[in-house]
């Protein structure tokens, strides 16, 4: 592997990183918690497949901007910044307004694989917070609308991560760990880092940051 491709890992891990520490942090805002309810997810079916599609996101979250930055490097710093100001617009809905839902799901005749997924997905997301808007969907907002902008990855690249990326967001409705109202408001979150992005040229700073970092410097500094 290139040292340029060890440096767009270094920059996804470091992205990934930063998200999770500003999810964990809000979970603790002092804020009184919004039971959110919706009328249409009460009528929509529990439906644990979907758990496969949910586990998607996580190898999403290392591979799509991978594949950006193979095909297309300026979708990479593209999508970069734009996950940036997403995570802070929505670590600031989650503080100021913390909401939950109420997931009332049946595991008992759960097919077993699908159980133990549903189980684990459960417990990382315990108490169940930071809701609105869904980190979930807001990234794979992100990753169609960088993949369908990237000029060199084939259409049928492109139409397999879009459909995919659908299918979680409709995973996170049927296996409930959202309601419609997260799934919407994640689109107004990311039309409004784009024009964020689009103003502050966050993505040409980035692009600067990553030809500067001098990863065989770092290596020598840790030994490695």
């Amino acid at each position: 592997m290139k040292k340029d491709d060890i440096k767009a890992l270094i920059f996804a891990i470091g992205l990934v990183i930063f998200e999770s520490i500003v999810y964990f942090l809000c979970k603790f805002s002092p804020f009184e918690t919004t039971l959110l309810t919706s009328e249409f997810d009460n009528n929509l079916p529990f439906i644990p497949a979907f758990c496969l599609l949910y586990s998607l996101w996580f190898i999403y979250l290392i591979l799509i901007p991978f594949i950006l930055y193979k095909f297309d490097i300026k979708r990479f710093f593209k999508y970069i910044s734009i996950t940036i100001i997403c995570i802070i617009i929505g670590g600031l809905v989650f503080f100021f307004y913390p909401t939950t839902i109420a997931r009332n799901v049946d595991l008992s005749n759960t097919n077993i694989i699908f159980k133990l997924i549903l189980k684990v997905i459960y417990f990382i997301d315990t108490p169940i917070l930071c809701c609105l808007p869904s980190m979930h969907c807001v990234l794979c907002y992100i990753y169609i609308y960088t993949s369908l902008r990237a000029k060199n990855l084939k259409w049928y690249y492109k139409m397999l991560i879009v459909t995919t990326s659908l299918g979680i967001v409709a995973s996170t409705l049927f296996i409930k760990q959202h309601i419609i109202d997260d799934a919407i408001a994640a689109i107004f979150v990311v039309i409004i880092a784009i024009i964020i992005d689009k103003f502050t040229n966050l993505d040409k700073f980035i692009s600067k940051k990553f030809l500067d970092f001098d990863l065989t410097k770092l290596m020598k500094k840790n030994k490695i």
